[in-house]
């Protein structure tokens, strides 16, 4: 993402936390990283396979591998708040790994889900993510700003009253306090597809425009 979304992004987020909320951050480390900087909660924890995120929060880092999506700790399972997820492909195969997750960690009843991806695969999306706790999904008002990618994305949530959560005028030239232009560098990161590929540009798949 942008600096200033991921700021944007972050903001917003906080806006829906307490001090004591637990947030779960699968597949999306910048946000992560911005999230933090603005105002570091305990109960965040970052799922990721890429082992260099650790080093930024050693105690919030859980190794997390699409082709195992159970393997997650007991300690996590039930009580995430609200989980912030950006898949790393864009297909059925990979949102049904990540729904498997969530159906173990996301809270029974107070569980949210925020959902960055492809319009492209809105279809999709809608049927993986159709029963609590991870849907229905409705559409945020928030516009996706990732800068490479030539496919358009945007954010779904279930929570009442997403639809008008997300942006407002002058957002984007926001810069959280205590954010760092260099932290989030290094978030390209290569991972393998299901089809055994390797596939860049911070794990996303691209479409042709």
């Amino acid at each position: 993402y942008s600096t200033p979304f991921a700021n944007t992004l972050a903001k917003h987020l906080h806006d829906l936390c307490t001090p004591d909320t637990q947030i779960a951050f699968l597949c999306c480390p910048t946000t992560f990283v911005a999230f933090q900087h603005q105002n570091p909660l305990k109960g965040a924890r970052l799922l990721e396979y890429d082992q260099r995120f650790a080093v930024l929060s050693p105690g919030q880092f859980v190794p997390y591998d699409l082709d195992e999506p159970e393997d997650v700790p007991e300690s996590l399972k039930g009580t995430v708040e609200i989980a912030v997820v950006d898949p790393p492909f864009l297909n059925e195969i990979t949102n049904a790994k990540v729904a498997q997750t969530l159906r173990l960690i996301l809270h029974p009843t107070r569980g949210r889900l925020l959902l960055l991806t492809s319009t492209s695969i809105e279809d999709v999306i809608r049927q993986v993510y159709a029963e609590p706790p991870l849907g229905p999904l409705k559409k945020a008002r928030m516009e996706v700003q990732h800068g490479r990618l030539a496919n358009d994305f945007a954010c779904w949530g279930t929570w009442e009253g997403v639809e008008n959560w997300g942006e407002k005028e002058g957002e984007y030239t926001h810069r959280g306090e205590g954010w760092r232009e260099g932290d989030a560098e290094g978030a390209e990161r290569t991972h393998l597809s299901t089809s055994g590929k390797k596939s860049a540009l911070d794990g996303k798949e691209t479409e042709k425009p």
